[in-house]
């Protein structure tokens, strides 16, 4: 992979993500009961057209836990490294599953940008599975990712490139990545034998900018709290005194 200063790996200790796996083995069980409990053979037990099924239980099971400790537990410090010690995080934890040649699976090239998500975020892609060639996804750095922005403001002939071997996120389990969705992302039919299975969630500083486009992506409701400074907290009981009205 090109190395790209909005995208890097961190590592973390696999115990840290036995709850989530165990949450989608029993889903996948409940479909097959002969199921060998390895994510990367789900497509060996399930249907192609049983998938999404699959991916909506285990997403509503997985949510409804307190799944935001685990992730602190994973990522806080590359978190805090990246964003500062203000940050927010989406309300849902998002769940996908990528089996060998699904086509119901895609996700052409694009930027979160442009569905209303501030660019001042940070994505964190935590593959439960080793994600590597077409099962994983491809990210393309910023500077091609400008390129397009610039095409779509001349209003010129919109052609986003195939994505090469290069742009594709190679990660193994006990890793995850943070990179800025803003840049270009997705992903392509999975020609490899191997099934991928991750999860993504958004973060931001409290204090980032938010998009200038009317969203409903704003703290409350898209967003919510997950970890604040004593200092910020300090600063905003200051605020809700009335003292400086």
């Amino acid at each position: 992979m090109k190395k790209n200063k909005l995208q890097k790996k961190y590592k973390f200790d696999l115990n840290k993500i036995y709850y989530f796996k165990k949450i989608i083995k029993k889903e996948v069980q409940k479909i097959n009961k002969k199921f060998d409990g390895d994510l990367s053979n789900i497509h060996k037990y399930i249907k192609k057209n049983q998938v999404n099924t699959l991916r909506l239980k285990a997403f509503k099971q997985i949510n409804s836990v307190n799944w935001t400790n685990l992730i602190k537990k994973i990522a806080l410090e590359g978190l805090v490294e990246n964003l500062g010690p203000d940050l927010l995080i989406q309300s849902k934890i998002n769940l996908s599953i990528q089996m060998p040649n699904d086509d119901t699976s895609i996700l052409p090239a694009h930027s979160d940008s442009w569905s209303s998500d501030t660019p001042y975020q940070i994505n964190l892609w935590l593959p439960l599975t080793k994600s590597f060639k077409s099962n994983s996804m491809f990210i393309y750095d910023k500077f091609y990712s400008l390129k397009v922005f610039k095409q779509i403001i001349k209003k010129s002939e919109l052609k986003i490139k195939k994505p090469k071997i290069k742009d594709f996120v190679n990660i193994k389990e006990g890793e995850f990545l943070l990179f800025n969705p803003a840049c270009l992302h997705g992903n392509v039919i999975n020609k490899t034998k191997k099934t991928r299975v991750s999860l993504n969630v958004r973060f931001k500083s409290i204090f980032a900018p938010e998009s200038k486009i009317i969203t409903d992506r704003k703290y409350g409701t898209y967003y919510k709290k997950f970890k604040i400074s004593p200092n910020t907290e300090f600063g905003t009981e200051i605020l809700d005194s009335g003292l400086l009205k």
